[in-house]
């Protein structure tokens, strides 16, 4: 038979998940596309959601409020930023008016001495009136004795025919570092190179002492890697390529490094796939092998990932495989870095927005973690819509 002209395309593909976990997400994703499907397996569906036992338990934790979006003070926030200078709690957001990447978008950070009781929001900078600028909160980063923020400076346009982001000016991105010695004032500091769109988290430290973290270029996606401990230098600039099919356009993903010194990195999707890419560098972030697709489902959403002071890892996103739903936050954990084998529902509540508004979703999203001694703060915005953090007792997780 001859061969007909059809091009083949493979991938590597990386396995996670334990054999149990894998069970449990795909007996929980059948179950909740039967029920909002209306689609009945047993007499009694239309009852309660879920199972008694549920079949991803639920984390203990305690919510607190940091920030409710009104009109008056902006219905718009997102890009949870979370850390800890000088004994006290901070977070930072984006706020804006009404919708995502439009002028007059903010940062604004509060402050707690416990997680539980938040400071009224302040402005590290941006103004609601400006008619052009839109300010990002896109990482915050302690040390001894000062606090940076980095925000993303971007153009916009009021145009009412023009979707989403293209409304950005695509040429006028700037990431800029401010620095405060209390939080409270703040001024600019630093401008990183031209052609660095965004990154997601703070740079942290691999154990060979370089302060890094993943990245999107106005060419593609990447990893950026410091020569050392100090944030005000210019990183080196490592290229990720894109695999056929996936699209990492803003470089958002998370990372931790496993005792045998191999950093793990997650990518998020836009290529639709519901499923975060994973790659991997075994020389200290010198060098990346190429992204795979994983087992690991996401709705195409932020993730946080990192190690908890027992030793573990976590990752939390939005562990579900439908494009943009964001309903359901989990925790998944891992002994050793390769295979998670433990998951937990952070939240599942049904959520929905107050004030519509442009690239807003319902769902509990782009969540930032802080790990502490029997402690993991899981900062998320509502909706973009309003600000949380999550204290979850790492105590009574098996």
């Amino acid at each position: 038979m001859a061969s007909a002209p059809i091009e083949i395309i493979t991938r590597d593909h990386v396995r996670m998940l334990a054999d149990d976990v894998a069970g449990k997400f795909g007996r929980f994703y059948m179950q909740q596309s039967m029920q909002e499907t209306r689609c009945l397996l047993r007499y009694n569906d239309q009852g309660p959601r879920g199972e008694n036992p549920p079949i991803i338990p639920y984390v203990p934790s305690v919510r607190a409020r940091i920030h409710t979006g009104t009109r008056e003070t902006g219905s718009y926030n997102h890009h949870a930023q979370i850390s800890k200078f000088k004994g006290k709690f901070f977070i930072a957001w984006s706020n804006g008016v009404v919708d995502e990447e439009a002028a007059g978008q903010r940062i604004l950070i509060s402050s707690s001495t416990d997680a539980r009781h938040w400071s009224e929001a302040a402005a590290v900078v941006g103004d609601k009136a400006d008619p052009v600028t839109a300010h990002n909160c896109i990482a915050l980063y302690p040390t001894a004795d000062t606090l940076y923020a980095i925000g993303m400076k971007e153009d916009t346009h009021k145009d009412a025919s023009v979707p989403g982001m293209r409304r950005v000016d695509p040429d006028s991105h700037e990431v800029i570092v401010y620095a405060s010695p209390d939080g409270i004032t703040w001024k600019k500091v630093f401008t990183f190179f031209d052609g660095l769109k965004w990154i997601f988290e703070a740079p942290r430290l691999t154990a060979d002492g370089h302060l890094m973290c993943v990245a999107g270029l106005k060419t593609g996606a990447a990893v950026l890697r410091w020569p050392g401990t100090n944030l005000l230098e210019q990183p080196q600039v490592i290229s990720v390529p894109q695999p056929h099919g996936a699209v990492f356009p803003c470089g958002e993903g998370s990372w931790y490094q496993t005792d045998d010194g191999t950093i793990v990195v997650f990518w998020r999707d836009e290529g639709q796939s519901c499923r975060l890419w994973v790659n991997y560098s075994t020389d200290g972030g010198k060098t990346f092998a190429p992204p795979a697709i994983s087992d690991i489902p996401d709705s195409m959403s932020r993730n946080s990932a990192g190690r908890l002071p027992d030793g573990r890892y976590y990752l939390v996103n939005n562990a579900y495989p439908q494009l943009l739903n964001r309903h359901y936050l989990m925790l998944l954990l891992s002994n050793d870095g390769y295979k998670f084998n433990k998951v937990y529902m952070l939240f599942d509540d049904p959520t929905g927005q107050r004030v519509a508004g442009l690239l807003k979703c319902d769902g509990f999203q782009y969540p930032c973690c802080l790990a502490e001694p029997n402690r993991l703060y899981v900062a998320y915005s509502i909706n973009k819509e309003d600000m949380e953090v999550a204290t979850v007792d790492l105590t009574r997780l098996e």
